[in-house]
């Protein structure tokens, strides 16, 4: 088990649950990518420093997609923020290469703070 706890938001289960819809092995790649981002979520990604106006550092990386056999470079973005004194990270957004190739910042930001704030609200039955 690694150091750090990964949390999956209520947005970004709600994206993964839509995408898994067309990517039957998304489950695994995204449990994969989890695996790393416990071990060394800070070296694991790229620190997004224009979205440097949240709460927490936002990092992204780059996951493969096993249904299509198409590596990392073409795949998935995983956006995630890092709390490292409480040892944890927060997964906000996920999107495919093919969607969007490079979104820009002030999406990114929206997108984030929505995905920020669900997590900071208890799951039902929690």
């Amino acid at each position: 088990m690694g150091a750090f706890t990964v949390i999956r938001t209520p947005a970004f289960d709600l994206l993964a649950a839509d995408c898994a819809r067309e990517h039957s092995k998304l489950k695994d790649d995204l449990d994969w990518i989890a695996g790393r981002l416990a071990e060394a979520p800070d070296l694991m990604g790229d620190h997004v420093s224009e979205l440097g106006k949240l709460a927490l550092p936002i990092f992204k990386t780059r996951c493969k997609d096993s249904c299509h056999k198409i590596g990392a470079s073409g795949a998935w973005r995983i956006y995630y923020a890092l709390h490292k004194p409480a040892k944890k990270v927060f997964l906000l957004f996920l999107h495919h290469k093919k969607e969007y190739e490079n979104p820009g910042a002030k999406f990114l930001l929206q997108k984030m703070e929505r995905a920020m704030a669900g997590a900071a609200k208890p799951k039902p039955g929690t």
